[in-house]
C-alpha cells in the first residue's frame, strides 16, 4: 500500500512539471520548417565558399606578380657622335674640328618606375614615372685619320698664351646622368587563358635628364708636328683632360618576360667642353652636340 502510494505522487509530479512546460508560452510550437531548411549551410556550401576565396586570392596574387617588378637594371651597347656646335679650330693649316664617331661603347642604367594609379586599367596598361639615378657610358673614338700630325705642341692659339686642344687624338669618354619622365607599359596578353604570356609587358618612355662628361684624349708623338727637344713638347703632351656638362633627353621602348628583357634607346643633348689644365688650354668652352643609340639587356626587380 505505501508502495502505490509512493508511485502516485511521483506520477502526479511529472504530470505537472510536463505540463507547465508545454504550456510555457516561451515554448516555439509553431515552427516553419521550410522556411528554416534555407538557413542550413552545408559542407558543400563550405567547400565552394573557401574554392572562390581561394581562386579570388591566387587571381590578385598572379596580377601583383605581374605587375611586382617596379625596379630596373639595363646593361648595354652603345653607339655615340659628337659633333661640334660650333667652329673649332684645330691649330693645323686651317683644318676645323669635324664630327667624331665612337669605335664601342657601354652603359648601365639603374632606376625605379612609380606607378601613377593603384591598379593597372582593365590589367592591361599602367602609366609610370621613371627616375633614373644612375646613367653611366664609356664611349672609345678612334685616332682621326692615319694618326700623323694632327696637332701642333708648338703652336699657339692667336693673341694667347694657350694651346689648341688636341680633339683628334684617340678619346675615352666617360658620362654620368640622372633622368625623370613618364612611360607607358602594356600588358597585351592578359586577357587570354594563357599566364604565363601574362608576363609580356611593352614599354615605352620619354626622359629629360642632366649629365656631365669627362673627355680624356691619349698622349700621341707621332701626332705631333712638334718633336722632342723643343720646350713645349713635353708641356703640351702631358694628360690632356677636359670636363663639361649639359642637358639630355632620351626616348626608347622594351619588352620583358617576367624579370628580363631586351630594349633600344636613343639620346641626345649638348655638353660644354672646358679643359681641366686651364693653365695650359685656357678656360674657354667648347659646345658639342651628343647623340647615342644604345641596345640593351635589362633585368627587373
Amino acid at each position: 500500500m505505501k508502495k502505490v502510494l509512493i508511485f502516485s505522487l511521483a506520477s502526479l509530479f511529472a504530470a505537472s512539471v510536463y505540463g507547465q512546460d508545454i504550456s510555457d508560452p516561451a515554448l516555439p510550437l509553431n515552427i516553419d520548417w521550410l522556411e528554416d531548411s534555407t538557413e542550413i549551410v552545408t559542407v558543400d556550401d563550405i567547400v565552394k565558399t573557401q574554392q572562390e576565396i581561394t581562386i579570388r586570392n591566387f587571381s590578385e596574387q598572379h596580377y601583383r606578380d605581374v605587375w611586382g617588378r617596379k625596379g630596373y637594371v639595363n646593361i648595354g651597347y652603345s653607339t655615340s657622335k659628337l659633333t661640334p656646335d660650333e667652329t673649332i679650330e684645330t691649330g693645323i693649316d686651317g683644318r676645323k674640328v669635324a664630327e667624331f664617331s665612337s669605335s664601342w661603347g657601354a652603359s648601365l642604367m639603374v632606376g625605379r618606375s612609380y606607378a601613377l594609379h593603384k591598379r593597372p586599367i582593365a590589367n592591361i596598361a599602367q602609366f609610370n614615372i621613371d627616375y633614373t639615378y644612375i646613367d653611366l657610358n664609356v664611349n672609345h673614338y678612334d685616332i682621326e685619320g692615319d694618326g700623323q700630325n694632327l696637332f701642333d705642341s708648338s703652336k699657339r692659339i692667336s693673341g694667347t698664351q694657350y694651346y689648341y686642344t688636341p680633339w683628334n687624338l684617340e678619346k675615352y669618354e666617360l658620362n654620368y646622368g640622372m633622368a625623370l619622365g613618364p612611360s607607358l607599359t602594356v600588358a597585351p596578353f592578359t586577357m587570354l587563358n594563357a599566364k604565363g604570356l601574362h608576363y609580356v609587358k611593352l614599354n615605352v618612355y620619354y626622359h629629360i635628364g642632366y649629365h656631365a662628361s669627362m673627355l680624356m684624349m691619349l698622349k700621341n708623338d707621332l701626332a705631333d708636328m712638334n718633336r722632342k727637344g723643343d720646350a713645349d713638347y713635353e708641356k703640351a703632351n702631358t694628360l690632356k683632360l677636359d670636363w663639361g656638362h649639359g642637358l639630355i633627353s632620351s626616348f626608347g621602348f622594351n619588352v620583358t618576360w617576367k624579370f628580363i628583357g631586351i630594349g633600344y634607346e636613343h639620346r641626345s643633348g649638348s655638353v660644354k667642353y672646358q679643359s681641366v689644365a686651364t693653365s695650359d688650354y685656357g678656360s674657354e668652352r667648347y659646345k658639342f652636340k651628343t647623340s647615342t643609340s644604345r641596345v640593351y639587356l635589362q633585368f627587373r626587380m
